[in-house]
């Protein structure tokens, strides 16, 4: 694989996860499938570390044995921090398993924070074409890996409101009225907006309030924001 070769296949990634991000959907798997097959790895995994609960975003590709084998290895390892290129290792079963840490970032995506791991498994073991794919590969990943971990972190903040809804019992519909209230939007607005009546609106309102054990807008907002029904 020559260089040209190489930057075709980057781009490609890059460009795989750009259409994953704007779908919303997990770019993480996409990094880890894209690389793995391009560089004939049997397995892949990334390890993304939470800067502020300490806990961790694992994707492995494909799913088996292999894969939470790769997971475990890195869960105990130690990267040693950012890195300027990958780094190989033997293990026992898995063969040989090229490391790398493109970069620490904190909650933000700015540096700084802890540094995300990616890991590949070839049990014939990597080339030398295939370890500069993957030194080659680490700019671009620091540019995309900020953008990977807050689209993952809408996700977590989006399921969990919608799982404190379901606790509370609020409908599919009063979420949307909620969430546009947060926004500052009137009754009226609110009307316009989802093509309702505004005593619809009023109705879904004094429902909210009751689920939300309030009375009055405000109170109402502030509870939202603070279960994560609406972003803050």
């Amino acid at each position: 694989m020559d260089r040209g070769e190489r930057a075709l296949v980057i781009v490609g990634m890059l460009v795989e996860a750009a259409e994953a991000l704007a779908a919303d959907l997990d770019a993480e798997q996409v990094v880890c499938r894209y690389l793995a097959q391009n560089l004939a790895a049997d397995v892949a995994a990334s390890l993304v570390p939470d800067a502020v609960d300490g806990s961790a975003s694992v994707t492995s590709y494909p799913d088996g044995p292999a894969a939470r084998a790769l997971v475990g290895l890195l869960q105990s390892t130690d990267a040693g921090g950012p890195s300027a290129g990958p780094t190989l290792r033997e293990h026992h079963r898995l063969g040989e398993v090229l490391l790398v840490a493109p970069g620490g970032l904190d909650r933000d995506g700015r540096d700084g924070g802890p540094s995300p791991v990616l890991a590949f498994a070839r049990r014939e073991g990597f080339g030398d074409d295939q370890v500069l794919l993957l030194t080659e590969a680490v700019p671009p990943l620091m540019a995309l890996l900020p953008h990977v971990v807050a689209a993952r972190e809408r996700r977590g903040r989006s399921q969990a409101g919608l799982d404190a809804a379901r606790e509370l019992g609020l409908t599919s519909r009063e979420l949307e009225v909620l969430t546009l209230l947060a926004q500052g939007l009137l009754a009226t607005s609110i009307a316009a907006r989802l093509e309702l009546s505004p005593r619809t609106v009023h109705k879904h309102l004094g429902s909210i309030y009751d689920k939300l054990g309030v009375h009055d807008r405000l109170v109402a907002v502030s509870l939202a924001r603070g279960r994560g029904l609406v972003a803050a």
